[in-house]
């Protein structure tokens, strides 16, 4: 494979996605380098992303297997970004050995451009976070529909792709017509502290955590409230997240239930989070489409059941979940049924089997993944 000083996994992030996730994010990154230079005992030994971002030159390292270098203004032209990555590879010396696209879109654009600037042919693996395979997704809104249309072709096109559930992967192939040895399964690693599930009695709070907008289901949220608030006032609601819906959302609530019985955290930190399922009863999930659904699984490690309508990333829940406590919410039952339902929920506790196999493979998706980036590496240089 080359010198090993030299060999890299480069992912270009155009829009500085990676640097705007914050810490977590950017040590999830460091692992995936970790592994892969573990795996590869060091024949590749770096993983690095160049990125847009607010600061140019900004460099951050992680040890010797990991950095992340901004050497453009956050861009949707994918183009402009290439050259830029061309300008920065000329001034050091990188065996690039695989192509990371975040996303089917700007960054694997990005990517095709570089290619074809440096006049090569390295392998480009895309990752694919949302459920774009899910026929509502496209119809979520009109920027949803383009960026579908436009995601035939690079799907099509690259040598590998990454999704994180079994059902999205089931999508991806029956939509985009994409063979299922091409698409690698693997789920996004959650940084946990050590859990202690809870067993006192939860409290009467429906918790709705995420983004505020409308893709995520707000109207349907508001809709469920209402249908629970006739004839029982013996519950409360709890936001956390922020969005352009904010205002309208709290509005639409705030005419179903008095102020006292609403709690607004807005956009809080994952370690807030973390305190706040505490103060949670049942977690809601109305969101259209959802590829996995990171916080329905933290809820049930900290023993909060979910309560959700039907999408790729909760029929998976549903199937590793302990029995009753993720439960599909059908918004189309008469009222006293969601009450009769929401009352059901409250008294399920949620075992511990979930946390302990959820724990276990949490764990291994690091490795998992930089398995898949040498074999895609390893299958393109046959």
């Amino acid at each position: 494979m080359g010198s090993k000083e030299n060999n890299v996994v480069l992912s270009l992030d155009p829009r500085g996605v990676v640097q705007n996730g914050g810490p977590e994010i950017i040590l999830r990154q460091s692992s995936y380098g970790q592994e892969i230079s573990k795996l590869s005992k060091d024949r590749i030994n770096k993983f690095i992303i160049l990125s847009g971002g607010p600061h140019l030159k900004k460099e951050i390292n992680i040890k010797n297997f990991f950095s992340i270098f901004t050497i453009s203004r956050p861009t949707f032209n994918s183009y402009v970004f290439a050259r830029s990555a061309k300008k920065f590879l000329n001034e050091h010396n990188f065996q690039i050995k695989l192509l990371i696209a975040g996303d089917p879109w700007e960054s694997y654009l990005s990517c095709f451009f570089l290619n074809k600037l440096l006049k090569s042919s390295i392998p480009i693996h895309i990752q694919v976070h949302g459920d774009i395979g899910d026929k509502n997704w496209k119809n979520i809104n009109f920027i949803n529909f383009l960026r579908f249309s436009f995601s035939i072709i690079p799907l099509k096109k690259a040598t590998s792709i990454r999704c994180v559930s079994v059902n999205q992967q089931l999508n991806l192939m029956k939509t985009f017509n994409i063979d299922k040895n091409r698409i690698q399964v693997v789920p996004v690693q959650i940084d946990l502290p050590k859990v202690k599930q809870k067993i006192s009695t939860r409290p009467r709070v429906i918790g709705f955590v995420g983004r505020i907008h409308k893709d995520r289901g707000t109207d349907r949220f508001v809709r469920l409230i209402d249908a629970l608030n006739y004839g029982n006032s013996n519950f409360q609601v709890l936001i956390a997240g922020d969005g352009p819906e904010r205002v309208n959302f709290l509005s639409a609530l705030g005419k179903i239930l008095p102020k006292n019985r609403v709690r607004y955290l807005g956009q809080i930190s994952q370690e807030e989070l973390r305190k706040v399922w505490n103060d949670i009863g049942i977690l809601v999930s109305v969101a259209p489409v959802e590829s996995y659904g990171r916080a329905l699984r933290e809820a049930l490690v900290f023993g909060v059941p979910v309560w959700a309508t039907p999408s790729s990333g909760v029929m998976d829940l549903l199937a590793q979940a302990d029995s009753g406590s993720v439960q599909i919410l059908d918004l189309n039952k008469d009222k006293v049924s969601l009450s009769y339902e929401f009352e059901l929920l409250m008294k399920v506790n949620v075992g511990n089997e979930f946390l302990k196999k959820f724990i276990q493979e949490n764990n291994t998706y690091p490795k998992k993944l930089a398995k898949s980036w040498l074999k895609t590496i390893k299958s393109h240089s046959k």
